[in-house]
């Protein structure tokens, strides 16, 4: 289930490594709603605005008894009638457009405000980083590789290693970095994924109490959160790494695991 899951987060952790292109992106797509939705508003304002005269004169031609008709009078209440439904249909209409703009609008003032507020990765010096600090002090009980699940028989492709944790043990960051995904997961606790200089990205799953905030910098060792246990009651933590959005081996890159 872990290595199903941890496959699943593949394609999100590649989106991930560049959220201000996706920023932009997203804005844009916020300013083309607003302009949609305002000339919207604008029409049904204008729709409305006639439905209220022609609403107005068939009610008070009713009131003055300018038709003596009687099979006339019910026609033009009629017609009267249907003139004030259409009317509080274009006000309802007008009214969830109105709301959807101010909602449009919100979303852009939240976003350009995250934007504002967003921590940048630390810069890249130009040497790639080769060493990690390792998240836990536990041995490694499961590497990268093809394994095959003994309750259903499928055969799964685990990408990082899992080390084996004490309860409530203290889950460090690999190395300095921005903080992209705190996320829940379905096998029970919560993955972190952060963001490194050379466009490294770290997943770490398998954690309760999570101490951080997508947008925060972390220093190499800052504890993210505590172990936690998985479906089978172990406290296990699972590490990927990637790098330009390729799955990297951590055993190369963590101190006393190169060679298992």
């Amino acid at each position: 289930m872990r290595s199903i899951i941890l496959w699943l987060l593949v394609p999100a952790t590649v989106s991930w490594a560049e959220p201000v292109e996706e920023g932009g992106k997203l804005s844009q797509r916020l300013v083309t709603r607003r302009e949609v939705l305002e000339g919207q508003k604008a029409g049904a304002e204008a729709r409305v605005r006639e439905q209220a005269h022609l609403a107005y004169r068939l009610v008070r031609r009713r009131e003055l008894g300018f038709v003596t008709s009687p099979e006339s009078r019910r026609d033009d209440a009629e017609a009267a009638a249907l003139a004030l439904a259409s009317l509080g249909k274009g006000l309802a209409e007008t009214r969830i457009l109105v709301d959807e703009l101010e909602y449009v609008r919100a979303e852009r003032v939240a976003l350009d405000r995250a934007c504002s507020q967003r921590t940048d990765a630390p810069v890249d010096t130009g040497e790639s980083l080769r060493r990690f600090a390792r998240p836990v002090r536990g041995a490694m009980v499961g590497k990268p590789g093809i394994r095959r699940d003994a309750p259903t028989g499928t055969e799964l492709r685990r990408e990082g290693i899992e080390l084996l944790a004490r309860l409530n043990e203290p889950v460090r960051a690999v190395a300095a970095g921005v903080i992209r995904r705190v996320e829940t997961v379905p096998q029970g606790g919560y993955v972190v994924v952060t963001q490194h200089p050379a466009r490294w990205v770290s997943v770490l799953s398998g954690l309760r109490g999570v101490a951080v905030a997508p947008g925060e910098a972390v220093e190499a060792g800052q504890a993210l959160g505590m172990a936690g246990r998985n479906l089978d009651g172990a406290a296990v933590i699972s590490l990927e790494l990637w790098r330009n959005r390729q799955p990297v081996d951590p055993r190369g890159a963590l101190p006393g695991l190169a060679g298992r």
